[in-house]
């Protein structure tokens, strides 16, 4: 009786411990793809998707993650405001950016309709790119471009605004 506890007991711990290499290596073999750059990379939680190296039609940016600080803390800080994006599919906009161009945030529709997103919510799917696609380079933290989509239809991407901003500021904004 007490071999067959023996045996139940060992088989089933080491299936555990099978298992349980088997996830890490999956998940030891997205990051390795990831620092090796093989793109582009997919992250998913709960309803969010992130794309690290995405969308093709954008430019292959890669901005040290400062750059980022004032562009996501802008729409961070927007409170109860709200940005509009025109009708879609795929009809984007800056949402925020530094004054001098570089490193920025776009917000696209994908619905039929336009839509009136709260920039927070914005500056929320922006902070999921940032932490996803961030990684360290020659001891400085760079940031790649990336999307983030909401389950709402709408979504966020980090990457080069050009030297030309439109949104520096936010509406009715001091």
């Amino acid at each position: 009786m007490k071999t067959c506890l023996i045996l139940t007991l060992a088989s089933s711990t080491l299936a555990a411990v099978i298992r349980s290499s088997q996830s890490l290596a999956q998940t030891a073999g997205l990051i390795g793809n990831y620092l090796n750059r093989t793109r582009p990379v997919y992250f998913q939680h709960d309803d969010i998707r992130v794309i690290c190296g995405g969308p093709p039609d954008y430019p292959n940016t890669e901005f040290p993650a400062s750059d980022y600080s004032y562009p996501i803390g802008l729409l961070l800080s927007g409170g109860s405001r709200r940005i509009h994006v025109e009708a879609g599919p795929a009809k984007c906009i800056q949402a925020a950016c530094n004054a001098g161009g570089g490193a920025g945030v776009f917000i696209c529709n994908d619905q039929h309709n336009s839509i009136d997103v709260l920039y927070t919510d914005a500056g929320w799917f922006a902070q999921q790119v940032y932490q996803k696609c961030k990684q360290r380079l020659d001891g400085v933290d760079y940031v790649e471009k990336g999307q983030a989509y909401c389950p709402d239809n709408w979504n966020v991407i980090l990457s080069d605004v050009g030297n030309e901003c439109t949104a520096s500021t936010l509406p009715n904004s001091d």
